[in-house]
């Protein structure tokens, strides 16, 4: 499960295409999908399943920017501080990591940078990419199989911890492989 491909990360569909499915900046898809890819390659994780659902994933996560977010960015650090029982380890990335223990201290870890004293370089887009794949693969070894296998459902909750965003997931997903 999982296996790599060329290892390009326009294999499947160009900045274009993925623009068209996801509703995303087709610059931010240039700039950010083949690090995102590179980083899956990295981890091994690069089929055309797993591509897809990151993609997808990648596009909910970051509320249609492709480009790393904080979560719930049209708000304040004073409203996130007030509001998000684990301040500071609040959501950041392409993927919202969240919790500085056990998560922004693992993918520190994993990755060679300090994100437990430096959350906010997970909005670096090279980093953020890296704490991706590490969540992917590392983290939760269960996403890229359920990927792989179409078990939408499952790799929603796998990073999201619910349905939020399920519909668009397996729509967008859908859509890619047609």
């Amino acid at each position: 499960s999982g296996s790599t491909t060329t290892g390009q990360p326009w294999e499947y569909w160009n900045a274009e295409r993925i623009e068209q499915v996801t509703q995303c900046p087709v610059a931010a898809v240039q700039a950010n999908w083949p690090l995102i890819h590179a980083a899956l390659a990295r981890q091994g994780v690069t089929s055309k399943n797993n591509q897809t659902a990151a993609i997808a994933t990648t596009s909910i996560e970051t509320a249609s920017t492709f480009a790393p977010v904080r979560e719930a960015f049209w708000l304040t650090e004073e409203w996130r501080k007030a509001n998000l029982r684990y301040y500071p380890g609040y959501g950041r990335g392409f993927i919202q990591l969240t919790w500085i223990d056990p998560n922004y201290i693992n993918a520190g870890n994993f990755i060679g940078v300090d994100l437990k004293n430096n959350p906010d370089r997970a909005m670096e887009p090279e980093i953020a990419a890296k704490v991706f794949a590490w969540y992917w693969a590392v983290a939760r070894p269960d996403i890229p199989h359920w990927a792989d296998n179409k078990q939408w459902v499952e790799v929603r909750k796998a990073v999201q911890g619910g349905n939020a965003g399920l519909d668009r997931l397996i729509q967008i997903c859908n859509t890619l492989l047609a």
